[in-house]
């Protein structure tokens, strides 16, 4: 039987198309002009100093990381490609946390704190998370989309970047902590 799909449905068709396609792209735009060319861009070496809040009002800073492996997470609940990598995250922080390797999620969401705390307890973020500022993305050199993902060495040098989010990534994220481990 062929019948024409009614337009409220086929709006809810070509979204969920539209939404899947974005996810292959493995990266979601972030919405400000951070990036090498912006305005007050640079290259980053080192982990920038940093003072952050997590959704239950404790401190984080860049001092809390001295002398450990250091995995920074920019994300957003609005971006697909970073739900994938949470699974990843997750059994890092598992793996190797008592062997002095942190992971921190930094939340570049602009809206509702309550909506991260939701979005954390529903995709189950074991490893902690804080709220970035506008700003947090330049610190780090500029961050042009998210997932962005950090490797930081144990004395404060960043050693890996990953821009979006590949499988592949995952794996090298590991071997690289291996690695700095010894």
């Amino acid at each position: 039987m062929n019948r024409i799909m009614p337009r409220a449905r086929r709006s809810r068709f070509l979204a969920a198309a539209l939404c899947l396609l974005h996810g292959f792209s493995w990266s979601c735009t972030f919405p400000t002009t951070t990036g090498p060319g912006a305005p007050g861009s640079r290259q980053v070496s080192s982990l920038p100093d940093f003072s952050l809040t997590t959704l239950t009002g404790d401190t984080v800073s860049s001092q809390d990381f001295d002398q450990k492996i250091l995995v920074v997470n920019f994300w957003a609940t609005w971006c697909t490609p970073c739900v994938y990598e949470i699974p990843h995250l997750n059994d890092l922080y598992r793996d190797f946390r008592s062997k002095g390797v942190e992971i921190l999620g930094i939340s570049m969401d602009s809206g509702d704190p309550e909506e991260v705390r939701r979005f954390i307890q529903r995709h189950r973020m074991r490893y902690p998370v804080v709220v970035g500022a506008g700003s947090m993305g330049d610190d780090f050199g500029g961050v042009r989309a998210i997932p962005t993902t950090f490797i930081v060495d144990q004395q404060g040098e960043i050693v890996k970047r990953y821009d979006g989010f590949r499988p592949s990534y995952m794996k090298d994220t590991r071997r690289t902590i291996e690695e700095l481990l010894g």
